[in-house]
């Protein structure tokens, strides 16, 4: 038997976990603990940044920047961004889902924001804290929302060019 019929093949499912029919099957099914995943990503990622001698990150849903367990919003069940919006003014932020975890394109719920810098504010404190999503990340959410929305407000705005007739 060759290895492209070996692919073809549908394997059984590995302790109840459920198998697709992509080649891909014999991992997704497969339940890793978060601390296994980081081990892995860790030092081999393409989002990884050093700079004078400190590892930095450039992954999504990392709030700080920083490439350690507790900030990797790769390997990290609940993790947290707060983006600006592209289309409007505001911001976007995204919390992942524990029911999609198996399920790339539903695995984030994006929630756009478009009021005052103060209500964002405490509007995205309050729900990290009460739900008890990551209160962790509570504070360098709120920062990270507060230094988009000043960005926002400080952009030079283009004013259009005047022409000036020629007087006869």
């Amino acid at each position: 038997m060759e290895i492209r019929d070996s692919l073809r093949m549908r394997p059984t499912p590995v302790h109840g976990a459920r198998c697709f029919s992509s080649p891909s099957c014999l991992f997704q099914g497969l339940i890793m603990s978060a601390d296994l995943q980081w081990a892995i990503v860790r030092r081999t990622n393409s989002f990884q940044l050093r700079r004078d001698g400190k590892n930095f990150t450039s992954e999504p849903y990392n709030l700080s920047g920083r490439a350690t367990f507790r900030d990797c919003g790769l390997v990290n069940g609940r993790s947290v961004s707060v983006e600006a919006n592209t289309k409007k003014s505001g911001l976007v932020v995204g919390m992942s889902r524990k029911s999609a975890v198996n399920r790339p394109a539903k695995r984030f719920a994006m929630t756009p924001l478009r009021k005052s810098s103060r209500r964002i504010a405490k509007g995205l404190r309050k729900n990290l804290v009460n739900t008890h999503y990551r209160p962790d990340q509570a504070d360098l959410a709120v920062r990270r929302a507060c230094a988009l929305l000043r960005a926002e407000k400080n952009k030079p705005r283009k004013t259009p060019k005047r022409r000036h007739h020629k007087k006869n």
